[in-house]
């Protein structure tokens, strides 16, 4: 039994720890195909950079060429403070150099013979940059910087290098890591819920399928007990009647105590009985009204009944009998050290159906005791047989109705019954009169 209590933790804990693993390795591998992206593009910008100055150092015709090959939109000359000196190609004026400068900074400490490349969102273009520790021959055709570093017209010394190129593909392989990621962690997400959602349902098939199990072997040893249980209860009901007639006045008192006794003992058995015969009976209209009428006056504490409507119901009359009575005695019994305010109401819905809730202000259900209410044979009091429930459970499902008992609101149990409606209701007029 405890194996079985823990069995839910284990499992449900494995599987959540398995595919938190496997989410987790979802997203290094994520990770780690992004950064590979990263410096593959890194990668691809040192080339193309190479290859253009390297071009640069023969003709401005072969950089022109080669930026053809390489994809590059434009080269560029930039002096430190981020203005163009010279270019080649379509590249901006000016560049914000605070963008690039925490990233230069480090590179400059590391390797100052590396740029940086980025990816710009709002252009699309993948931005190589680098500071320039080189004299550049770079001829537009309009300015040329020598080795000297005389120029026609007095400029800063150029300080930074920079080229862009379309990012596009890199775009699109980056959307689409990232898309087969997510999807993968949402599949591996729905998995484990799918997962857990079986394994749920799987035990509840298996302990439904122990729970039948048990009932049937329990009704194997019910029907045998009741039948032998009932020919020694004759027995001693027929000496019992004899030895009324042959004792003294004296021994009335115990006689009474035994007869007692002996039909606790009959009613029990009956009703276990009833339990496990056909439990449909042979149905009848029965008038809800007239019935409760009839119970309440059973009972030595008030019980306030509630209902706009005559409402008729077709069900075995004894079995309806039962039903309320179990219901009714339970409410009654709910509380021993004060009234427990017991309420009956009855309603219908849209649905054809009829609600009758049997309401009190006793103890109410303790929440270990809620899964095992209409279990054979459970009980919380000391002398209940815990079969009335259960046989009124039985005999509910077998008009294609339901029991429920849940807490009620400020204190107490609800008892709610739920039957089809077979005649539809009849206002009753006199006591909207009244």
């Amino acid at each position: 039994m405890i194996g079985d209590a823990k069995e839910p933790f284990i499992v449900i804990t494995s599987l959540a720890f398995a595919f938190i693993v496997l989410i987790a390795l979802v997203i290094f591998l994520t990770t780690a195909i992004l950064e590979r992206e990263q410096l593959r593009m890194q990668s691809e910008a040192e080339r193309a950079f190479n290859s253009v100055f390297l071009a640069l150092q023969d003709s401005t015709t072969k950089a022109l060429k080669t930026m053809q090959d390489e994809n590059i939109s434009g080269i560029g000359v930039y002096s430190s403070m981020g203005r163009k000196v010279l270019s080649l190609g379509n590249v901006p004026m000016t560049i914000p150099l605070d963008r690039f400068s925490t990233s230069l900074d480090a590179l400059t400490k590391s390797n100052p013979n590396t740029g940086i490349a980025t990816y710009n969102r709002e252009t699309g273009m993948i931005e190589y940059i680098r500071f320039s520790r080189l004299t550049i021959l770079l001829d537009t055709g309009e300015l040329t910087l020598t080795e000297s570093g005389l120029l026609p017209t007095p400029i800063d010394f150029p300080d930074v290098l920079y080229l862009h190129f379309d990012g596009q593909r890199y775009h699109h392989r980056l959307v689409v890591i990232l898309v087969i990621g997510i999807i993968s962690t949402f599949t591996l997400i729905s998995l484990f819920l799918l997962v857990l959602s079986i394994y749920r349902n799987n035990r509840r098939y298996r302990e439904a399928l122990a729970k039948q199990e048990s009932l049937v072997n329990l009704g194997q040893a019910a029907r045998t007990l009741t039948h032998e249980i009932k020919n020694p209860l004759s027995a001693i009901t027929i000496q019992l009647a004899l030895l009324k007639k042959t004792l003294p006045k004296q021994y009335t008192s115990d006689l009474v105590l035994i007869e007692q006794e002996v039909n606790r003992l009959t009613q029990l058995t009956n009703k276990v009985s009833d339990f496990l015969r056909n439990p449909l009976g042979t149905p009848v209209a029965v008038d809800l009204t007239e019935l409760f009428t009839a119970l309440i006056k059973c009972f030595d504490k008030p019980i306030r009944f509630i209902s706009t409507q005559r409402v008729q119901i077709v069900i075995d009359g004894d079995r309806a009998r039962s039903i309320f009575e179990n219901l009714l005695k339970n409410a009654v019994e709910s509380s021993t050290e004060r009234d427990p305010e017991v309420e009956v109401r009855i309603t219908t819905d849209k649905k054809n159906f009829v609600h009758v809730f049997v309401m009190d202000r006793g103890e109410g259900i303790r929440l270990g005791d809620a899964k095992k209410i209409f279990d054979p044979f459970f009980t919380t009091k000391i002398h209940g047989s815990g079969i009335g429930l259960s046989i009124s459970r039985q005999f509910v499902k077998a008009r294609g109705g339901n029991i429920r008992l849940y807490a009620r609101e400020g204190g107490g149990t609800v008892a709610e019954v739920i039957l089809p409606q077979s005649i539809h209701p009849v206002k009753l007029v006199e006591e909207e009169e009244k």
